[in-house]
């Protein structure tokens, strides 16, 4: 892993946060994207300069194209090509399945575009680097909400079409690139609520899951590392991450 860099968006906190760390803890340099949480970012670039690689700060709205293509000249500029890109930026809006009216077409499309656009426009925008390098890998932050589950139907379409997005790629970008897909879970973070009501909600999630246990963002970023690590023999592939959550539907 030494002299590779990394690009993570939705970077500053939570999920993007653990895998940023993980990533420059194996020794590779991070380019930490955000888009609102400054702060957060310039403390998640601290730690992943502690294991000695370089780290960098970028505050982008991925779902624009002009952003996506700043994010990999900046990533270019200050740490190298980019020979890894983990597509994990999202949002959701919590609204029960049976109420419909509670979204509306804004709230699709933005889900939409933040969830699934971005991830192709960062594609497009890294893949010149990623061609570059040997033994590339792309890995796509889905969940398992993809199987029509979660906060909204929305955000639920939203990660079928990110699954679908990562076969294209997969497909597509072969055989120099590597695309696979994870599918977390219930993730203990603060995109739950507060320190309560995440520890509530881990709680009652463990009880309906065969495997008893709601994950830590550390062990969803334990997993996505094992692509990152993987052999170029392993694209195309969607892994739940979820306690098994999967097997009861």
């Amino acid at each position: 892993m030494q002299n590779k860099v990394a690009i993570v968006t939705g970077a500053s906190k939570g999920l993007g946060a653990s895998i940023s760390k993980k990533l420059a803890q194996e020794g590779i340099s991070v380019a930490v994207v955000y888009k609102e949480s400054e702060s957060e970012a310039i403390n998640v670039a601290k730690e992943c300069k502690k294991y000695n690689v370089k780290s960098i700060t970028i505050k982008a709205d991925v779902r624009i194209d002009s952003e996506c293509k700043r994010i990999a000249e900046q990533t270019k500029k200050h740490l190298g090509n980019a020979s890894i890109l983990i597509n994990n930026a999202g949002i959701t809006k919590f609204v029960p399945f049976k109420n419909l009216d509670g979204l509306n077409e804004e709230d699709f499309l933005d889900i939409y575009k933040t969830n699934v656009v971005s991830a192709f426009l960062m594609t497009r925008a890294v893949l010149s680097q990623l061609k570059e390098e040997k033994n590339s890998k792309i890995v796509n932050i889905s969940s398992v909400a993809s199987l029509g589950l979660g906060s909204s139907i929305a955000y639920a379409v939203s990660k079928g079409a990110m699954n679908t997005l990562s076969l294209a790629l997969s497909r597509t970008l072969a055989p120099g690139i590597t695309v696979n897909t994870i599918c977390p879970g219930y993730i203990k973070t603060n995109w739950h609520g507060n320190d309560e009501e995440v520890n509530n909600k881990a709680k009652i999630y463990a009880d309906s899951v065969p495997l008893k246990k709601a994950a830590s963002t550390e062990e969803v970023a334990e997993t996505v590392f094992w692509f990152v690590n993987s052999s170029q023999l392993i694209t195309g592939e969607t892994l739940y991450v979820d306690g098994g959550l999967h097997l009861n539907y």
